[in-house]
């Protein structure tokens, strides 16, 4: 995050001090928060695979599908198998995260994540919080 961050002071200073006019922190923290918050809008497609690759790249979790454990990349492949499948009928990143990733299709049992340091989540509560940050 911290090279998005620079890139947007540095964006800021071209456009107002970098073109030899002083201008003042205050106006220079709008034009941030101007770039900030347009590149903070993501489509709903954009959504669900940053959502699908947060999964991936979960390090020592454990996802815990009806009954059996399977490592990250499997988890987020299965994902992505039942997002395929399913796009044309769920259009929304909330869509994909309560029908989707959050229970078996085929038992109705939620999805889980075991943490490297063993406490454990419901996909579900995972994923929104993750959707909440995004928007």
């Amino acid at each position: 995050m911290k090279t998005k961050l620079q890139s947007y002071v540095l964006l800021g200073f071209i456009l107002g001090a970098g073109a030899g006019v002083a201008t003042p922190a205050a106006a220079q923290t709008t034009a941030v928060t101007a770039v900030k918050t347009t590149a903070a809008k993501y489509t709903e497609e954009q959504k669900v695979e940053h959502l699908i690759q947060l999964i991936s790249k979960m390090e020592g979790a454990t996802f815990v599908r009806n009954g059996s454990e399977h490592a990250p990349k499997a988890a987020a492949a299965h994902l992505e198998a039942k997002w395929e499948k399913h796009r044309e009928k769920i259009r929304t990143a909330r869509g994909f995260v309560n029908e989707l990733a959050s229970k078996s299709g085929m038992t109705g049992e939620p999805y889980k994540i075991r943490f490297a340091d063993g406490t454990e989540k419901t996909t579900n509560e995972v994923l929104l919080n993750e959707l909440k940050r995004l928007e």
